[in-house]
């Protein structure tokens, strides 16, 4: 897969279909990892957690997107790949439990964790080449698992920080096999659901804008005053505006982009929208949910400026995500620009410019903030003019 599309005519869109029962059950195991997430901010939500996070946090999500792109391609034919979805399950449990228990002490679980993923991917991709369903060759498939997982496995029995450069060269090892141009190209896009893709990573963020709701709710039952009640009331609000604007805006136009992306072969826009950028999206909507827990426990207080900084960081990643998001659909600059420029500017100003006042009322002039770009939203769709052409995914 290279940046510059596919040569030759487009092709008809994948067909429809939706989320599979143990797919749902295999997010179960997310929840947990998100919840142990936003616990490791809230309890130190210092820049150094922060970039720790983040750098854990990757090679779970790229586990996560890799399995449910395997099955997206071929867990509706061959029942095997349900049953392997499901054994998957211990890989993230363990990566999670291993954050939960500091990662110094407990970094060969996490690496084992990760293997264990692998191994089973590589007999994901196995089963349709052997059943004569899949052309892709099984170098490649070896490579992208089996070689990666040694590497983690490798990574166990090697000290630190060495082992860590070792997880990256594993994760790194993968994204450049898919920059490759290959057979996998064609045979992979032209075949992926569309809708199937942006179901399972709407449920994915539903997983993690519910984390946000349960910590204004159970930070209440724990101190349950007027000042928490109105900070769980607006982390409530703000939580409603960025799931409201993410599935009414977000994933229609990102579905639209996405299938003419597809039937123009543009593998790259492909790849972008639905393996990497809602990675951002997970890391905005975590900082958010970690900086409405911490005003509820302490709403009657200021934010300290790091969870000001965090908030407004969470709302401006998930400005940006959106975006670059509609940057790679092709639409047109100046009308992201009309909706980036104050989505990045009005919140960041809610959250910097109110260190002075309680945690409950920095919340409300997000939400406020929140409710005021949903309006022009609004506004912007009841005007729009329709394009001479249709916007090109951008390679």
């Amino acid at each position: 897969m290279v940046s510059e599309p596919a040569q030759g005519h487009p092709g008809p869109a994948a067909p429809r279909r939706v989320a599979d029962w143990y797919e749902l059950f295999f997010d179960l195991v997310f929840v947990v990892v998100v919840a142990v997430a936003v616990h490791l901010i809230e309890v130190d939500p210092a820049i150094g957690t922060v970039v720790v996070f983040v750098l854990l946090l990757f090679p779970l999500w790229w586990a996560w997107v890799n399995l449910m792109v395997t099955n997206n391609l071929f867990g509706d034919r061959f029942r095997l790949i349900g049953v392997l979805v499901v054994a998957a399950m211990p890989g993230p449990a363990a990566m999670a439990v291993a954050i939960s228990g500091g990662i110094d002490r407990f970094a060969w679980l996490y690496a084992a964790g990760a293997a264990w993923i692998r191994i089973l991917l590589l007999v994901m991709w196995l089963v349709p080449r052997a059943k004569e369903a899949s052309s892709i060759s099984p170098w490649r498939t070896v490579a992208y698992n089996l070689v990666t997982a040694a590497v983690w496995l490798v990574s166990i029995v090697v000290p630190a920080p060495y082992q860590y450069v070792l997880w990256a060269v594993a994760v790194g090892g993968e994204i450049g096999l898919l920059a490759v141009r290959s057979r996998f190209s064609s045979e992979v896009y032209d075949r992926a659901s569309v809708s199937h893709s942006l179901e399972r990573i709407g449920l994915f963020v539903v997983i993690v804008i519910g984390e946000a709701v349960y910590l204004s709710v159970t930070g209440l039952a724990e101190h349950p005053t007027v000042a928490g009640s109105a900070a769980a009331l607006f982390g409530f609000v703000v939580c409603v505006m960025i799931a409201r604007g993410f599935f009414r805006w977000g994933i229609p136009t990102a579905e639209a982009g996405l299938e003419a992306a597809q039937r123009a072969k543009h593998y790259g826009a492909l790849r972008d929208v639905v393996m990497y950028l809602p990675f951002l999206l997970i890391v905005g909507l975590t900082f958010v949910a970690a900086s409405i827990g911490i005003a509820v426990v302490d709403a009657a207080e200021p934010l300290t400026l790091g969870v000001r900084v965090l908030l407004a960081t969470g709302v401006g990643i998930l400005h940006l995500a959106n975006a670059v998001i509609g940057v790679r659909l092709g639409r047109r600059w100046r009308r992201i620009a009309v909706m980036f420029v104050p989505g990045g500017v009005l919140p960041v100003l809610a959250c910097l410019a109110s260190g002075g006042l309680a945690a409950w009322a920095t919340i409300a002039l997000v939400a406020a903030a929140l409710i005021v770009l949903d309006l022009v939203s609004f506004a912007l769709e009841r005007t729009a003019v329709g394009l001479s052409t249709p916007p090109q995914p951008v390679t």
